[in-house]
C-alpha cells in the first residue's frame, strides 16, 4: 500500500494505492491512526487507487473510524474504486462510513 498524506487546512488527506489488506501492508493504518489521535483532525481517505480490501483492511477501515468517532476526530471515505464501492455496499459498511464522491465533496462536508 502506497500513501501520501497532504495538508489541506485543518484537514489530512491521505492518498492511498494498492491493496488494502492485514500483515505486513500496515503501514497505512499506523499513518491513519496517528492522525485520528490529533483531537479535532479531518482526515480524508482518498481510495479511487485502491484496488482491493480483504475482511482485515475492513476491520481496520471500522476500528480506525470508531477511534474517530469517540475522540471527536472525523474520518471521511472518498472516490471509492468500484471494488471497494462494491465490497462496502455488500456488506452494509457503506452506511457505517462517512462517504463521498471526491475530496472536495469530503472538505465541503466536514465544513
Amino acid at each position: 500500500m502506497k500513501l501520501h498524506v497532504e495538508d489541506r487546512g485543518s484537514a489530512k488527506i491521505v492518498w492511498l494505492a494498492g491493496s488494502m489488506t492485514g500483515g505486513d501492508e500496515r503501514a497505512w493504518v499506523d499513518t491513519v491512526t496517528r492522525l485520528v489521535d490529533e483531537t479535532g483532525a479531518h482526515v480524508v481517505l482518498e481510495m479511487g487507487e485502491v484496488a482491493y480490501v480483504s475482511s482485515a483492511g475492513l476491520g481496520d477501515l471500522v476500528r480506525i473510524t470508531a477511534l474517530a468517532n469517540s475522540q471527536g476526530s472525523r474520518l471521511v471515505l472518498c472516490n471509492l474504486s468500484a471494488f471497494v464501492d462494491g465490497v462496502l455496499k455488500t456488506t452494509r459498511l457503506d452506511k457505517f462510513f462517512d462517504v463521498h464522491k471526491s475530496v472536495d465533496a469530503a472538505l465541503s462536508a466536514g465544513s
